[in-house]
This record gives C-alpha cells, structure tokens and sequence, in this order.
C-alpha cells in the first residue's frame, strides 16, 4: 500500500473555509484601523506644521501667516500654506507675496476630510506675530474620518495647540 503526498479536496476546502471566515472578521477591523491611522496622521501633520509656524514667527522676528484655501462654497478645500509676511505691505497681509518665504505648503491626508476652520472673525486663516502669539484668541480647526471619527486642533490665545476629539463633532464636544 502506498501512501499519497498532499492534501485531499476536502482539507483544502475546510482551509479555504476557514481562511475566508478569519479575512472576513479581520478586513473591516483592517479599514477602521487604517482609517484612524490617516486621521491621526492628518491632525499630527498640521499640528507640527502649527508650531513649526509659530516657532519660525518667534525665530525670524516676523509674521507668519497660516492660511487654509477654500472651495466654491467657502469651506476649507484641505490645502494650507504658511508663509513668513515681510511686512512691505500692510493692505496684502493675508496674501502671500512675491519674495515672501513659504514655510509650508501642505495638504490634508487623502481619506480625511477637513470639516472647518475658525480663527478670529470665523476666517480659515491665522497669524502668528513674533512672540508667537495668534491674532485674535485663536481658533479651531476639526477633521472627520471617512468612518465618522472626530480629530481636531485648538489653538488657544497664547498660541499654544493642543489636540482634540470629539465623538460627534458637534460643537461643545471637543475635549
């Protein structure tokens, strides 16, 4: 009697089985996770480009404008740039002009949309002068993950960012 080397038809099917069933629990954990993970890498970009702007107005001893571009509808369309003002023109102040050094331009995580941008007046853009302080008593910017997750950054008087979560992303539930 010979012995066969292999696998027979009906192990293979119960391997296949088994294997399907463990993909389909961990797949939709797979996408949440990844999904968190773009929101938290999102909201840790800007906050770094924040006090990168603040510590750069503070270093050159000049503005440094933080402005968010918006959309047709006036909402924030993801892309921001800072930009240190040389302060030649006080009628552009939020206009980056020729010769006026970008610091960054950046744009928000693919998969992440950024649902709003407050600083002083309601307006999707800030200053830091050169003691780092924001104009204004700062501002709030909130991001949403695909999944519903709330992320956000508070920037308060001092200048001084801070991260934020919110389970609905309604106002009043930023902690």
């Amino acid at each position: 009697m010979q012995q066969s080397k292999g696998f027979t038809l009906l192990e293979l099917l119960a391997t296949l089985a088994v294997f399907g069933i463990l993909t389909a629990i961990a797949v939709p954990h797979g996408m949440k996770w990844l999904d968190n993970t773009r929101l938290r890498t999102a909201v840790m970009d800007l906050f770094v480009d924040l006090q990168h702007a603040r510590m750069t107005a503070v270093k050159t001893n000049r503005n440094v404008i933080v402005v968010f571009s918006t959309d047709n509808s006036g909402g924030p369309d993801g892309t921001y740039t800072i930009f240190v003002d040389d302060g030649s023109r006080k009628s552009t102040l939020w206009t980056r002009e020729k010769g006026e050094k970008v610091v960054v331009s950046g744009r928000i995580t693919p998969g992440v949309q950024l649902l709003k941008v407050s600083f002083a007046g309601g307006v999707p853009r800030t200053r830091f002068d050169p003691m780092g302080f924001p104009n204004g008593l700062g501002g709030h910017i909130y991001m949403r993950s695909q999944h519903g997750r709330h992320m956000g950054i508070h920037v308060n008087l001092n200048g001084r960012a801070r991260i934020v979560r919110s389970d609905s992303g309604e106002t009043g539930t930023w902690d």
